[in-house]
């Protein structure tokens, strides 16, 4: 049986900054977060475009962190090995970004538009590294519901 988390929160309007937007960060020394799933969806009627990129550092001082427990466990039997937490909104000095984007997507301006990557293999995402859904140029990226689903 697969260990099988989800974490979600909504995401604050960002800086007009390119790479700015939430990131699932894994602090683990030795344990891997393999991303199976990345829910977007707008909570606002903007038009806003976005990135899915893995980050290196853990950046500081994010607006919002939501840190999974044993409730977000598919089977509610304990909190992520991990430690893996969710990082939402604006950030103080952004996570540094580590190489092209995998994924893009464009939203028209419509409260509830929104994607679903679903990947048949999943993201690996390293200890001490993380994954972000950013904004891919230097505009705002428009406050939407978040969610990460992973196996640990």
């Amino acid at each position: 049986m697969s260990n099988r988390f989800s974490v979600s929160g909504r995401s604050a309007a960002t800086a007009a900054t390119a790479d700015q937007g939430s990131h699932l960060w894994n602090p683990h020394a030795s344990v891997s977060l393999y991303v199976r799933e990345v829910w977007v969806f707008k909570t606002v009627a903007t038009v806003d475009n976005q990135q899915l990129i893995r980050t290196t550092t853990i950046g500081t001082t994010p607006g919002t962190t939501v840190t999974p427990d044993i409730d977000n466990h598919f089977a509610r039997r304990f909190a992520p090995i991990s430690g893996a937490t969710l990082y939402l909104s604006t950030f103080a000095t952004y996570p540094i970004v580590a190489g092209p984007a995998l994924m893009r997507a464009n939203l028209p301006a419509a409260i509830g538009s929104g994607f679903i990557w679903v990947f048949s293999g999943p993201i690996e995402v390293p200890a001490g590294t993380g994954l972000a859904v950013a904004t891919p140029v230097s505009v705002i990226l428009q406050p939407a519901d978040i969610t990460f689903v992973w196996d640990e």
